[in-house]
C-alpha cells in the first residue's frame, strides 16, 4: 500500500511540475516580435575559449525598418552580436515564438567579398516588465553568451510640449566619440541643452543661456561633467525651457 500511495504521489507531484513548466514557458513566449523593438541596456557575459569576461556594459537599439517586414533590424556595442565594420549594412533581429528563442543575424564579409549573416540564435530565459535575460550556447558547449537587459527609460521623452525651438537629429548618430548638435530657435529666450543617460541622470550641461533667434550648433564629445569619458550606450539631448523639457533626441554612443 505505501508503495502505491509513493508512486501516486510521484506522478501527481511530476505533473504539477510539468503543468507550471508549461505555463512558464507560455509567460516566457507571450510576445510578439514588435514587442522587442526599443532600447535596451544592460550587461553581457561571455565564457569561450578564446575570451572570457564578466559583466561588461552593453546596450543593444533594435527598431522597425520600413524595409524589413518580417524582421528588425538592430546595432549593438556587443562585438559578438554586431559586426562594428559592417555598421553601414542592416543586422537583423527575429523572434521565433514556437521555440522561445530570438535570432541576431550577425553580418560578415566572405573571402569573394560578399556579405553574409550569421545567425546567433539565443533562448529566452526571462522576459518581465521591460527585463530581458538572453543566453546562447553553441553546439559543442564551449560557448556561452549571456545578456541581461532591461528596456531604456523614455520618461525624458514623454509629454513634451514642443515650442520655441526645433531640436535636430544629431550627426553622426551613432558617434565615436564627437557628434554635433544642431537646433533651432524661433525666438530669443534662455535654454539649456544638456545630455542626459538612459536613466535619466545628467551627464553634460552643453550650454545654459540666452539664445537669439535663429541656428545653433554644439558638439559633445563624450566627456562628462568631471572630465571623464562615458561608456558606450543610449543617451538623450534635452532641450529645457523655464524648467519644463520641450524637446529632446535619443543619442547612440557607440565604441
Amino acid at each position: 500500500m505505501a508503495i502505491f500511495i509513493t508512486i501516486v504521489m510521484k506522478m501527481f507531484i511530476s505533473r504539477v511540475i510539468t503543468f507550471y513548466l508549461i505555463l512558464s514557458s507560455a509567460v516566457l513566449s507571450a510576445t510578439d516580435l514588435t514587442d522587442f523593438a526599443t532600447d535596451w541596456s544592460g550587461y553581457e557575459s561571455l565564457s569561450s575559449p578564446s575570451l572570457n569576461y564578466q559583466g561588461r556594459q552593453l546596450y543593444l537599439d533594435v527598431r522597425r525598418d520600413e524595409n524589413e517586414l518580417e524582421s528588425l533590424v538592430y546595432r549593438s556595442n556587443s562585438d559578438f552580436i554586431y559586426n562594428g565594420y559592417l555598421d553601414w549594412t542592416k543586422h537583423s533581429f527575429n523572434y521565433d515564438k514556437n521555440s522561445n528563442s530570438v535570432s541576431f543575424g550577425r553580418r560578415f564579409n566572405t573571402p569573394l567579398g560578399i556579405i553574409g549573416t550569421k545567425e546567433i540564435i539565443y533562448q529566452i530565459l526571462d522576459f518581465n516588465e521591460g527585463r530581458l535575460v538572453l543566453q546562447h550556447t553553441s553546439i559543442d558547449s564551449s560557448t556561452t553568451h549571456k545578456m541581461s537587459i532591461s528596456a531604456a527609460s523614455l520618461s525624458l521623452i514623454k509629454g513634451l510640449q514642443p515650442e520655441a525651438i526645433e531640436l535636430k537629429p544629431n550627426y553622426p548618430n551613432p558617434f565615436n566619440p564627437r557628434t554635433v548638435i544642431s537646433l533651432n530657435v524661433f525666438g530669443d529666450s534662455d535654454f539649456m541643452v544638456c545630455i542626459y543617460d538612459s536613466r535619466g541622470v545628467l551627464i553634460k550641461e552643453i550650454f545654459n543661456g540666452p539664445m537669439i533667434t535663429g541656428s545653433h550648433k554644439f558638439s559633445w564629445n563624450g566627456i562628462n561633467e568631471t572630465g571623464l569619458i562615458v561608456s558606450s550606450g543610449i543617451y538623450f539631448c534635452k532641450v529645457i525651457k523655464e524648467n519644463r523639457t520641450i524637446s529632446s533626441r535619443k543619442m547612440i554612443l557607440l565604441k
